[in-house]
């Protein structure tokens, strides 16, 4: 591979790693950071084309053998990364990736289980929290996640590094119509569920879950939005104690997640 030695912080080979606590790549520039030995170890491993390394000379030598041959590997003393990335980092390596074509809601359906789960996520904003679900899901072994226009870039370096680069693996959609992808989902069977803040709704361990399901999370301020509940088939609640409104919303996930799958699940 080619290795390559940086001593500046402007060399423009740099350009994707620089300042990373100050933005994140955004999803038109086709790139992502992975941070960390493991999420870039994850990020080699997976489908996604690694354009280029930045590593101690270290890490360099580790993960060399596992990339393609022309894949450019920029080797910088601690500091000098620590400068272009923008904050104190003792992980010793980033990978930049190539993103890829979302799928379409059908590419997922099409390979499902015949029991399979399917999250959808209209609008979680927070990059902690849609890391957390993405992780949660690859766990508890969903067959996708859908999200809409409004959600966190699910390649943001945040939260590749909170999923811990379960969102390289698990399929995502990024729909860009979620009335017609949730429709789609119907029409492959699954059961469209709304997860709700209702105590007279049917609680979580009465709700007998169909074959497929598709559950929706709210969003963390204000729950799942009136106009995606009326596009369900169902609602269910996770009952709680007087004076607690809510979960967070990727606690919720894990709640439900388990519930649906506990039985499947080995030892």
């Amino acid at each position: 591979m080619p290795r390559i030695d940086v001593h500046s912080v402007d060399d423009p080979r740099l350009a994707p790693y620089r300042e990373l606590n100050q933005r994140n790549l955004t999803r038109q520039s086709g790139l992502f950071i992975a941070e960390g030995d493991k999420v870039t170890e994850r990020l080699i491993a997976s489908r996604y084309p690694v354009a280029s390394l930045l590593a101690e000379a270290g890490w360099a030598e580790r993960l060399g053998p596992q990339l393609p041959p022309e894949t450019p590997i920029y080797v910088a003393e601690r500091k000098l990364l620590e400068a272009t990335i923008g904050f104190n980092f003792h992980r010793g390596v980033l990978g930049c990736g190539r993103r890829l074509p979302s799928p379409a809601v059908g590419d997922v359906t099409g390979q499902a289980a015949p029991q399979a789960t399917i999250l959808v996520c209209p609008d979680v904003h927070d990059p902690t929290n849609l890391g957390s679900i993405i992780r949660t899901a690859a766990a508890f072994g969903c067959a996708g996640l859908v999200l809409g226009r409004q959600c966190a870039d699910p390649f943001s370096r945040r939260v590749l590094r909170v999923s811990m680069g379960a969102a390289l693996h698990l399929p995502i959609v990024e729909s860009r119509s979620l009335a017609d992808d949730l429709q789609s989902l119907r029409r492959a069977d699954f059961l469209l569920a709304a997860t709700v803040i209702d105590p007279a709704v049917p609680p979580l361990a009465d709700f007998q879950r169909p074959q497929k399901l598709a559950l929706l999370l709210g969003s963390e301020g204000h729950g799942l939005a009136p106009q995606w509940q009326s596009l369900c088939d169902r609602r269910i609640t996770i009952p709680m104690q007087l004076g607690i409104d809510s979960l967070n919303v990727a606690v919720a996930a894990a709640v439900f997640l388990y519930h649906f799958t506990r039985r499947s699940l080995t030892p």
